[in-house]
């Protein structure tokens, strides 16, 4: 058997795999990796609203001038790494894992600040 074909088998075996492990949950195999690349493209593209929303988060929190400041560099942060998970979901689509990032994306619960997960963890 070629190199080729073993590489194949190999893939269509990990993705059987990780379809029925996903499944036991409720939630199908495609559904989940649709919804993982669906985030990951939102967050790549929306991650510069993090700015504004550090900044109302800040300024809420702790006054207008924490807010301008502090909220801004915040938000440059957030920034980076809303939009770099967001490319890992996208690269990484056909892994179903949890979402890195809470809230998922920039626009759910706007209010809250933003927070990342130490690791991968999977469905």
């Amino acid at each position: 058997m070629s190199k080729k074909w073993r590489a194949w088998l190999l893939a269509a075996g990990l993705v059987f795999s990780i379809s029925a492990h996903t499944e036991d949950n409720g939630i199908s195999y495609p559904a989940r990796i649709g919804g993982k690349f669906g985030i990951g493209l939102i967050n790549t593209v929306t991650g510069i609203v993090e700015i504004p929303k550090s900044m109302m988060v800040e300024s809420a929190k702790d006054g207008v001038g924490m807010g301008l400041t502090f909220g801004f560099v915040k938000g440059l942060t957030n920034l980076v790494g809303r939009t770099l998970t967001g490319i890992v979901d996208v690269v990484s689509f056909p892994i179903p894992t949890k979402p890195m990032v809470t809230p998922a994306v920039v626009f759910q619960e706007f209010d809250q600040e933003t927070t990342y997960a130490s690791g991968w963890e999977t469905y």
